[in-house]
């Protein structure tokens, strides 16, 4: 089978391809290049994000987690409805915008940005009013940042604690990434998922690199996609830090 090169999964019009449900399914098997090619693509700006660039390889991400663990997959079933609560606001109210910056600084303005959808009455939004159920991007993607940690602390583990089984290096990716914003009984439902995972590292890199080998070409991978998820990641973590977003509900 002939690779793609990665320049083949940047599409020339982002916005047709971020609209489009054929590029949001849970059918066809992960894709390692594609994730790293659009990771690469909305790392060269940060401080104009990409909306297809950053969402696309989340949502690709959650397939690789389905090969890893059927419970683990369906422990985060969230992530892919939040990045869909992203492409339903973008259609609705944002389709002349062209960053993620541009979508927030547009909910800040109107007030919006901390509806979740069950506080909308409280933010001053009442029934039958336009925003009434709305769901804020800014808080949306606050949570799949999070998420962004958990992954990139799995590669990073993957890659440096050779020592460690696979399923320790989620376990302990979890509890510094996910589980101080859970609560209790969130942190059971995972602790569970998290116990049908294989400690067999050549598990995860199958998973993620359809081979098991862990070898100078694989760590030379593991590190090249670290680097562009963890700039976009301290990026957002950043942002969400001086707008003081971090514990938005």
């Amino acid at each position: 089978m002939v690779e793609k090169s990665t320049s083949e999964y940047v599409p020339s019009d982002w916005k047709k391809a971020f609209l489009d449900d054929s590029n949001f399914e849970q059918e066809k098997p992960f894709c390692y290049e594609l994730c790293q090619a659009l990771f690469e693509e909305a790392a060269k700006d940060v401080n104009n994000l990409n909306l297809y660039y950053l969402l696309r390889p989340i949502w690709e991400i959650t397939k690789g987690f389905k090969t890893i663990s059927s419970a683990l997959s369906i422990g985060f079933s969230d992530i892919t409805e939040k990045v869909q609560t992203w492409r339903s606001i973008y259609k609705t109210y944002y389709s002349d915008c062209n960053t993620v910056q541009e979508i927030i600084e547009k909910e800040i303005s109107l007030g919006i940005h901390e509806c979740n959808g069950d506080n909308n009455s409280d933010k001053g939004h009442k029934k039958k009013t336009k925003y009434y159920e709305y769901i804020s991007g800014t808080r949306t993607l606050l949570r799949l940042t999070w998420f962004l940690d958990f992954f990139v602390n799995i590669l990073s583990n993957t890659l440096t604690l050779e020592k460690k089984d696979f399923s320790d290096c989620v376990k302990i990716a979890y509890e510094k990434a996910l589980a101080p914003h859970h609560g209790w009984l969130v942190r059971k439902g995972a602790s569970l998922g998290m116990s049908f995972v294989s400690g067999k590292r050549e598990k995860g890199l199958s998973a993620f690199f359809h081979r098991e080998a862990f070898d100078d070409q694989t760590k030379k991978d593991l590190e090249r996609w670290i680097a562009p998820a963890l700039k976009l990641w301290t990026y957002l973590n950043n942002y969400y830090t001086e707008k003081k977003f971090l514990e938005l509900p």
